[in-house]
């Protein structure tokens, strides 16, 4: 029923199935439609064809942003993805569930699972988020994870060099011209209706342009340009070696842990200090240290591009819901059939 709608095929997962694949509730992931629009037409023709029980509900949504480079090359591609890795970012809390940390994952298994930061749940007294060499890059042919798949987000970075994969390992590679870099984004839960949507019919009012500034940021760190003189300046250029170092393995990400964790071991170290200063009878009152750089700048031009993207993204998305008025498709404000839908 889904295959005249879809060039590729869809998931169902029955939620009461009974003796012979008979079920009445189901969740359906439609992978990759042409448009929101088309899901609508969708939903309708299996209402008008089997009724409803009760109103679907749209429980995921994925959406992606794809990046072409001029010269299509491997070369060319990667060095994209590597600038994308290093700069995303998201203010959302990805550090208390160690599942939702920063990853590679190139493989299903567990040992295709890499993961690029130090641990974050001990006690950190050797300074392990501090030190470069403990901050790992990720790998160009994996896909990068902020975020675990049960979050209510999660990002995912990749080049994209197949298509249609499928159940049993199989796939499509893709031709030259059609090789890419993308970045999606999945939603679901609470984090859906606080963008809108909740039926079907508000696929309709989903406004991708709003996207950007929520889950696809992008920022470079700064770095201090002029240091002190003595002990305290060599101490600097090496801090912010270090940090130079940090993102060029985990990015604006780790660097952010980095600056974190710096600042920690400054509070726990400064009693020690003050204690070593009153018994050489010499004052302990505490200064303020000079903040190395100010953290994270926009990453201006590649925000730019993906407003540009979303905005593209978003007339295609109003001329399929135009073609679909003008074809009667579906009513406003209605958002009814027997399914759950996962529409990515």
């Amino acid at each position: 029923m889904l295959r005249r709608f879809l060039a590729r095929d869809s998931f169902i997962d029955p939620e009461d199935k009974a003796g012979g694949n008979v079920f009445t509730a189901c969740t359906i992931k439609v992978q990759e439609p042409p448009s929101f629009a088309l899901i609508n037409t969708i939903h309708q023709d299996l209402y008008d064809k089997l009724g409803e029980a009760t109103s679907a509900r749209v429980t995921g949504l994925e959406i992606s942003v794809d990046a072409y480079v001029d010269e299509n090359t491997d070369a060319s591609r990667r060095r994209l993805l590597g600038a994308l890795q290093r700069t995303v970012w998201t203010s959302r809390d990805i550090w208390a569930n160690p599942d939702s940390r920063l990853r590679s994952i190139w493989k299903k298994e567990s040992n295709g699972v890499q993961k690029l930061l130090p641990e974050l749940q001990h006690d950190d007294t050797r300074g392990r988020r501090a030190n470069s060499e403990h901050h790992r890059a990720p790998f160009v042919d994996a896909t990068m994870y902020l975020g675990a798949r049960d979050d209510e987000v999660m990002l995912r970075l990749m080049e994209k060099i197949k298509d249609r994969q499928r159940l049993d390992g199989s796939y499509d590679d893709l031709d030259e011209p059609s090789k890419r870099v993308r970045i999606e984004v999945t939603l679901k839960g609470s984090e859906l209706p606080s963008i809108g949507i909740t039926d079907i019919a508000s696929l309709r009012h989903l406004k991708l342009t709003t996207m950007q500034g929520r889950y696809f940021q992008f920022k470079l760190p700064t770095f201090k340009q002029e240091v002190d003189r003595g002990l305290s300046g060599a101490l600097q250029v090496f801090q912010e070696e270090e940090r130079a170092r940090v993102f060029h393995a985990t990015g604006v990400m780790g660097l952010s842990v980095m600056d974190s964790a710096v600042a920690l071991q400054r509070r726990r170290s400064w009693p020690g200090v003050r204690k070593n200063l009153k018994s050489m009878n010499r004052k302990g009152q505490r200064t303020q240290i000079p903040r190395l750089a100010a953290p994270f700048v926009a990453y201006e031009w590649l925000n730019k591009k993906g407003s540009l993207a979303l905005r593209n993204l978003q007339k295609r998305e109003d001329r399929s819901w135009s073609k679909m008025a003008a074809q009667g498709i579906g009513r406003q404000g209605e958002g009814r059939a027997t399914n759950a839908y996962i529409c990515s």
